[in-house]
């Protein structure tokens, strides 16, 4: 043979795969074989909100906040440290942007000030997550906006005045000015479904929650690297006013606040170029939302922190039920319609439950013999990872069955630490401690 290297070297690199292929997987909590195991456990270096939740609980950069502290989890890879913020940043609210919370993305981390009798955020500062401290601040006009970039990492802040906004963009390590934009005519920003409850334990916001312009005739983005516009060729936006705006996939869908008095409110999807669905939809009804209490200027049962999206699909709160659709087909494709009273929620799987007073939960679709939630559950528990549940404050581990594989309390809502691989590593609360829970194989 020529190359007889190249046999032995083909040959080690088979192996190579073949082994690959055939070593066993890492364990994971849901996979029915693994049981809990304590990774760490420390004392509880910052209380949860009387909710039992952090306002700042960013676990893949190990930070928890509420109030006025805030610090960094020890851990393997990063030291530990403990911050007091100043009064004006004190983390209250869960809402990224909002006066007192955190925008939080990887390695970027601005705080979001507010003082008393002041609307709006009052000022933005940096956070150096390595070292635990402020290293820029800058104050902001009244009535100002504050987004994290969803796709560059620019902090942006938008302040508008009758006949213009302007925009600004921030650099989030040095705080540096990037640039500046202003935008004339009568324009609002629209800070997409940041507001819903779609944000997530980590501080960030839902899929497409960017921040659009919205005028009467056109709604468009901002290029986070240099303030551009970039106006969407889609339709004029509903009569009223659009207050929540996301995409599916390349459509954009607009819905509009209910209408004082009459409740009426219109969702509107733009047509796309490719795809079953470009001719886009629209839909009018009158908006009620029954688990929302009335609200106070509209006269309606409307909470505008509800979300309108429910696992994979979209709900229309009309009077005459619920309707049911995907937000990228809408009323273009067969949907379904719930009984007056009737909602949807969710318990932290992909699960769309229906849920209305005094009735019992059921699947939205439903296949044989499947359960709402395992045996021995209240309608309160949530899936914190495969298999974990928490009901309260029992916290349980199940097995395909329904068996309790490990039972213990947590004091606070336990998380989990990656939102991208689920059965991993978990933290709750035991008492005074802070315990972290790691899946491993039984003996």
């Amino acid at each position: 043979m020529r190359h007889p290297w190249r046999r032995g070297l083909l040959a080690m690199v088979v192996g190579l795969l073949v082994a690959g292929c055939f070593a066993p997987s890492p364990p994971m909590f849901g996979d029915g074989e693994a049981v809990p195991e304590e990774a760490s456990r420390v004392p509880l270096p910052v209380r949860p909100g009387p909710d039992g939740t952090w306002a700042l609980n960013a676990p893949v950069a190990g930070l928890l906040g509420q109030g006025r502290t805030l610090v960094r989890l020890d851990d393997a890879e990063n030291g530990g440290w403990r911050l007091a913020l100043p009064a004006e940043f004190a983390v209250t609210s869960s809402q990224p942007g909002s006066a007192h919370s955190a925008l939080v993305r990887a390695d970027r981390v601005v705080l979001v000030g507010g003082r008393g009798g002041r609307r709006g955020p009052s000022a933005i500062a940096g956070l150096d997550p390595e070292r635990g401290l402020l290293t820029w601040r800058h104050t902001l006009p009244p009535d100002s906006q504050v987004f994290l970039s969803e796709s560059g990492f620019e902090v942006l802040t938008a302040v508008c005045r009758p006949g213009s906004c302007r925009l600004t963009g921030w650099d989030p390590w040095s705080g540096g000015l990037q640039w500046t934009r202003v935008v004339s005519g009568a324009v609002r920003v629209v800070d997409a479904c940041r507001v819903e409850a779609r944000a997530t334990v980590d501080g960030l916001s839902g899929d497409g929650c960017g921040f659009y312009l919205v005028t009467p005739d056109r709604v468009g983005t901002v290029d986070p690297d240099d303030g551009g516009l970039r106006w969407q060729a889609g339709p004029r936006p509903p009569e009223g006013t659009v207050d929540r705006i996301f995409e599916d996939n390349d459509r954009v869908i607009m819905v509009t606040t209910p209408a004082k008095g009459s409740c009426r409110a219109t969702v509107l999807a733009d047509g796309v170029t490719s795809g079953d669905g470009d001719r886009g939809w629209r839909y009018s009804f009158v908006w009620d939302q029954p688990q929302a209490p009335r609200d106070a200027h509209t006269g309606c049962r409307w909470d505008r922190t509800l979300p309108l999206t429910v696992g994979f699909r979209m709900l229309l709160p009309d009077t005459k039920g619920a309707l049911v659709v995907y937000p990228y087909f809408g009323t273009l494709r067969p949907s379904r319609r719930l009984a007056p009273g009737e909602y949807l929620v969710t318990d932290g799987t992909m699960n769309e439950i229906i849920r209305a007073p005094d009735r019992p939960d059921r699947l939205l679709n439903a296949g044989p013999g499947q359960l709402v939630r395992p045996h021995g559950l209240s309608p309160a528990a949530r899936s914190v990872t495969d298999g974990f549940w928490q009901d309260g404050r029992r916290l349980l581990l199940l097995d395909y069955r329904g068996n309790t594989l490990w039972e213990g309390t947590s004091d606070c809502q336990a998380f989990r630490h990656s939102f991208k691989h689920i059965g991993g590593s978990l933290t709750y609360c035991d008492g005074n401690d802070l315990v972290t829970l790691r899946p491993v194989h039984k003996d």
